[in-house]
């Protein structure tokens, strides 16, 4: 994220070069307190340009609700103007990796680019996008190719395995979608599914999502009769009034119980659709299922959300849980949202486990359950079968 002060070159002309480095301290200094969580960071680019880092940013939505604080902030008459009353003009340029950039050279390019379409908006924010001509060749390439993966049935699912930390026991797992495409190769989730919600494709591939990780379901069900199987959905999931009959309908064909799948969402979708979010959420409640809020921590206005949706579950973001033994901020943080979350009355999965300190860490301070690379990669259904198995006959 990239924030442009425009106020400060006129400032110099104004009143000198003093007063314009004392506004442009006071901007950052500000960016720093009042928008930026403890691990973001913020570099000068100059004495009117900033570049905010934001790690573990999870969607194009969260990244703008920080641009919307960010603006807010500096528009502010108590907080934005500098020390001899000066204001400036701001605006902001997002790109995100991967999908902007993979590089640091190709990410500040973008959101430079970004910053300049930025200028030129009415709320001075903007989120980086290719230029028309290549997007529109490559959008229309890669929605032919999905078309085909739902047509023929190609899209897979995998399995993430979780664990409850107090018995060790194999208790449930993610589904996580892959695509192993004939003429696109691997295709990661996240362009898969920007892709399919930029077509109007995403409730036909969020319906084969559901129908495959309920069919699974199924089978380790019976198994074991308490095993989980959550299951994401998308932002725009949520504005579809008939997501809840679908389910229902999916959970009937199948003969599984709603408290076998967990529903997944992010914080971001419940603030952009809280209204239709929340009547949905209702809904599937009422046919049993269990919902959980997923990458929670990740965003900039969690808390005042937790409360108010019907909520069963929170997943901690593994930004926090990897850096939890060496960054006391990270431990904090971790062991504030395990309690949180109980006095809710939810129940904590830990993400990105990846350590067997790590673990005995979540356990001591009371999480429910963790998933990551420790406790097991995201594997096909059948080597999720295979392991639950031998997990049941050593319990």
């Amino acid at each position: 994220m990239m924030v442009h002060a425009a106020g400060i070159d006129r400032l110099d002309a104004q009143r000198g070069f003093e007063a314009g480095s004392e506004l442009s301290g006071h901007i950052a200094g500000t960016l720093r307190a009042s928008v930026l969580r403890k691990r973001d960071e913020i570099y000068p680019l100059s004495r009117n340009e900033y570049i905010c880092i934001l790690p573990g940013v999870a969607s194009e939505g969260v990244a703008a609700l920080a641009a919307k604080r960010a603006m807010a902030v500096l528009g502010d008459p108590q907080l934005g103007r500098g020390p001899r009353g000066e204001s400036a003009d701001a605006s902001v340029g997002i790109a995100l990796f991967p999908e902007h950039g993979t590089d640091a050279g190709q990410l500040l390019q973008h959101t430079k680019h970004a910053l300049l379409t930025a200028r030129e908006r009415a709320d001075r924010i903007s989120i980086y996008e290719m230029r028309q001509s290549d997007f529109m060749s490559e959008h229309s390439h890669y929605v032919d190719r999905i078309l085909s993966a739902l047509d023929q049935n190609s899209l897979s699912l995998f399995y993430m395995p979780q664990v409850d930390l107090r018995t060790g026991r194999l208790t449930g797992a993610e589904a996580l979608l892959r695509w192993e495409d004939d003429v696109l190769g691997p295709v990661p989730p996240y362009t898969a599914v920007q892709v399919a919600e930029s077509s109007g494709l995403m409730d036909r591939m969020s319906q084969w999502i559901i129908t495959s990780a309920v069919q699974q379901c199924a089978r380790l069900q019976a198994l074991d009769p308490d095993f989980t199987v959550s299951v994401n959905i998308s932002p725009s999931n949520l504005r579809e009034p008939d997501l809840p009959l679908f389910v229902d309908r999916a959970l009937r064909t199948w003969g599984v119980n709603g408290k076998n799948i967990i529903i997944e969402i992010t914080e971001t979708a419940m603030i952009d659709n809280q209204a239709a979010a929340n009547e949905i959420l209702h809904e599937l409640k009422s046919y049993g299922l269990r919902l959980s809020i997923d990458d929670f921590g990740t965003g900039y206005s969690s808390v005042f959300y937790l409360a108010r949706m019907p909520l069963d579950e929170l997943k901690i973001d593994q930004s926090f849980v990897r850096g939890m033994l060496e960054t006391p901020n990270d431990a904090k943080i971790v062991r504030s949202l395990i309690d949180l979350a109980h006095n809710l009355d939810l129940s904590v999965v830990a993400e990105g486990v990846e350590d067997q300190p790590t673990m005995a860490a979540l356990a001591a301070l009371g999480c429910d359950h963790a998933q990551g690379y420790l406790i097991g990669k995201a594997v096909p259904a059948p080597e999720l079968e295979a392991r639950l198995r031998d997990s049941l006959r050593m319990n």
